[in-house]
């Protein structure tokens, strides 16, 4: 569900990918930096960075970006980062068993609400991601036109 793929193809070679990806990544994001990720991007092509172009108290959403340049083109998949995915899964397999525990404590309908809560919470995460993710995929192409 929060995981993607997408290549770039372009007519740049390998090293001329690696150098304009260096360029535009640094090591770890600084306050007023003006790189648009940060990671790293080895000399053999693999491809380690995180979007710091919309960081912000949101950025906890901004994907991995995980690569392979390959001669002329670039294979990327954006995933959540480790800490969120296990975060999102404590919510989804606890907010069941507390809804549930509460119902049978109050027995009152309306609690059971929260399970459409859920389903909206999770909705707007994945359109948040979504959008993080093609923001990614449109500011790295534009490098390579």
């Amino acid at each position: 569900m929060f995981k993607k793929s997408h290549t770039i193809k372009t007519s740049l070679s390998k090293e001329e990918i690696i150098t304009i990806l260096q360029t535009k990544v640094e090591n770890f994001h600084k306050d007023n930096s003006k790189f648009d990720y940060e990671g790293n991007v080895n000399l053999s092509g693999e491809i380690n960075i995180k979007p710091t172009f919309d960081y912000g108290p949101r950025n906890q959403f901004r994907p991995e970006i995980l690569g392979k340049i390959q001669g002329n083109q670039i294979d990327l998949v954006f995933d959540l980062s480790s800490i969120m995915k296990k975060i999102l899964w404590f919510i989804i397999l606890i907010e069941p068993v507390f809804v549930l525990f509460i119902y049978y404590q109050i027995q009152m309908k309306q609690i059971l609400l929260f399970f459409p809560f859920l389903i909206v919470f999770i909705l707007i995460l994945k359109f948040t991601f979504d959008n993080k993710v093609k923001k990614s995929i449109t500011q790295l192409k534009s490098y390579f036109k």
